[in-house]
């Protein structure tokens, strides 16, 4: 959800960017329906422009319901007209398979061996990199 550019810079600086999963924030060309086929094509789409090292998730699910917390933010900002001003999707209440935290982490993990990842590069996507920048920055 951020420009090239953006997330170049921010690999520059020797950050990372967590692929977010809340609904229909992150469908893709070829995923339009949000699951999590379509998340993993935005982490793979920055793990190709900056590298593993810079990408991790952070994929804001919670228990509850991630649309009505949207329909009320929106609301409350005056954004609503925005958020619905992208591409198509189908409306879904959650990303199938990221429906909630206790599932979200397994699944990317599964994910990540169906999908040939070694197990350095699983450890670092699941947290490492983040922890790196904050023993950095701390």
């Amino acid at each position: 959800m951020k420009p090239d550019e953006v997330i170049r810079a921010l690999a520059t600086a020797g950050g990372v960017i967590g692929i977010e999963a809340a609904p229909h924030s992150t469908v893709s060309p070829d995923h339009r329906r949000h699951t999590i086929e379509s998340v993993m094509d935005h982490f793979r789409y920055c793990v190709d422009l900056v590298g593993i090292e810079h990408v991790a998730f952070g994929p804001d699910t919670f228990f509850g319901s991630h649309i009505d917390l949207h329909h009320a933010m929106s609301d409350r900002f005056g954004v609503a007209d925005t958020l619905l001003s992208g591409p198509e999707f189908e409306p879904v209440d959650y990303v199938a398979g990221m429906e909630n935290p206790g599932e979200c982490f397994r699944n990317v993990t599964r994910w990540l061996v169906k999908n040939g990842y070694s197990d350095d590069e699983i450890s670092a996507v699941i947290g490492g990199n983040a922890l790196r920048v904050l023993e950095q920055i701390w």
